[in-house]
């Protein structure tokens, strides 16, 4: 535990850099690329300095720090891959940072590739800070930016958890503007519990994955099942359905928040009151939206989403191809805010996966247990009947495949249960979809 010295240094650099949070989206768009401007400079020095793959980037570009004054000059790196960088993390890291204070957390997004990110301390309680633009869009469905009661649909071992636990070993929080809290795996109960809990608890704000979120509130509705109404919903980590959003809107008359953000770049972008998309954070972040040939799109069209991080140190990530595919915004919002804005996003979907016993579990809450199998570089689960399954997955080089295959197997079983009939197929490549992505879960069940 952090010494109390500790707790208030980090104290004073949260509020130093919340104190702007509430107007910093609305000042002149220049101002805010000045910030993100003086960052790109900052971090390109540092990863050309302490970053394996950087440095032997720009050497072999023949490029120097001093090249790159501005986001537009950051094209001249290499696109980084997921697959790149979860096949060799550690040229990411800079050594100076990796046992300084931070968290090591374990991403794997929709697409079953699991990736190690080591994140300083510093961009961990900027990120904390960054978040009070976002709560300020809350407080005008809820009332207020603080202490109001949140219900979570979340892993056990979820990364906002590690993220708030590390908050809490490093610093205070007032007890008045605590939130209170309760968290639930999304599928481990039955639906009749669920809604048991969530009316027990009564949540001023609702969070939890978009697909599973959308599917519960169809299914209490078709079942006609009595639940307590929050006064918004928060989602992320993939997409609502349009028509599940509609029905949560017009029929319960909940508004829906939803978020944009990853392990790798931690915050992206945020809805505002409008909810007509999300305005990206230029001043913590270089967005690219760009074609299959990584050239850029115009206002309107859709292309791949490539991100830069520009606050976190440890593992630096330049010029990233996230595997999103979004849609660049063609208007200014009219809330006022000038961060340029994405329309939707495409892409950050995958099937939930419906048991016999009546539960619907979200695919990051079945693949929990798989990916951090040592031997499995990436996995897939396809369902065939609500007690049969087949994981498709892709080994590391030297893997025990036999071994894996029965770690697999049992480990999915912790979570659809010992009766599931469960097939291992490994494979050198698991195919993308039609839109070019990965799913983690492929159901078959209708």
């Amino acid at each position: 535990m952090a010494g109390l010295l500790t707790k208030l240094r980090w104290n004073a650099f949260t509020m130093w850099h919340a104190r702007q949070e509430r107007g910093l989206p609305f000042r002149p768009l220049a101002e805010i690329e000045a910030i993100q401007s003086r960052r790109v400079r900052a971090m390109v020095k540092h990863a050309y300095e302490n970053v394996p793959f950087y440095r032997e980037a720009m050497d072999q570009r023949g490029l120097k720090p001093r090249d790159f004054q501005t986001a537009a000059d950051l094209p001249q790196l290499p696109v980084v891959t997921r697959e790149m960088f979860a096949e060799q993390p550690e040229l990411f890291i800079a050594p100076n940072f990796a046992d300084a204070p931070g968290l090591t957390l374990n991403s794997s997004g929709t697409s079953g590739t699991s990736k190690k990110v080591r994140i300083d301390a510093a961009a961990l309680f900027l990120a904390r800070a960054n978040g009070h633009r976002q709560r300020v869009v809350f407080a005008k469905f809820i009332g207020r930016p603080f202490g109001y009661r949140e219900l979570r649909f979340a892993r056990r071992l979820n990364t906002v958890s590690f993220v708030e636990r590390f908050h809490e070993e490093y610093s205070w929080t007032p007890r008045r503007i605590n939130l209170t809290r309760k968290v639930l795996a999304p599928g481990e109960l039955s639906l009749e519990d669920t809604a048991a809990a969530f009316n027990e608890f009564r949540p001023d704000l609702l969070v939890g994955y978009g697909s599973y979120v959308g599917a519960l509130f169809r299914e209490l509705q078709r079942r006609n099942i009595p639940i307590h109404r929050p006064k918004a919903i928060h989602y992320g980590g993939d997409v609502m359905p349009d028509a599940d959003r509609f029905l949560i809107e017009q029929e319960f008359g909940i508004p829906v928040i939803p978020t944009y953000q990853s392990t790798e770049v931690l915050r992206i972008g945020f809805s505002c009151e409008q909810r007509n998309g999300f305005h990206l954070s230029l001043d913590l972040m270089a967005p690219r939206i760009v074609d299959d040939d990584n050239r850029d799109v115009g206002p309107g069209e859709s292309g791949h989403i490539i991100v830069s991080n520009l606050t976190n140190r440890a593992t630096v990530l330049l010029n990233y191809k996230l595997g999103d595919i979004v849609t660049r915004g063609k208007l200014t919002c009219p809330c006022g805010r000038t961060l340029p804005m994405i329309e939707n996003i495409k892409g950050r979907s995958g099937d939930l996966v419906r048991l016999a016993d009546g539960r619907i579990m979200h695919g990051m809450v079945a693949t929990e247990p798989l990916i951090s199998i040592p031997e499995v570089r990436q996995v897939q689960v396809v369902q065939k009947t609500l007690d049969r399954f087949v994981l498709r997955a892709v080994p590391k080089p030297g893997a025990d495949k036999p071994q894996a295959s029965v770690a697999l197997a049992n480990a999915f079983r912790t979570k659809v249960g010992n009766e599931a009939s469960v097939q291992v197929e490994w494979m050198d490549v698991i195919p993308a979809g039609a839109n070019g992505k990965v799913k983690m879960v492929i159901s078959e069940v209708s």
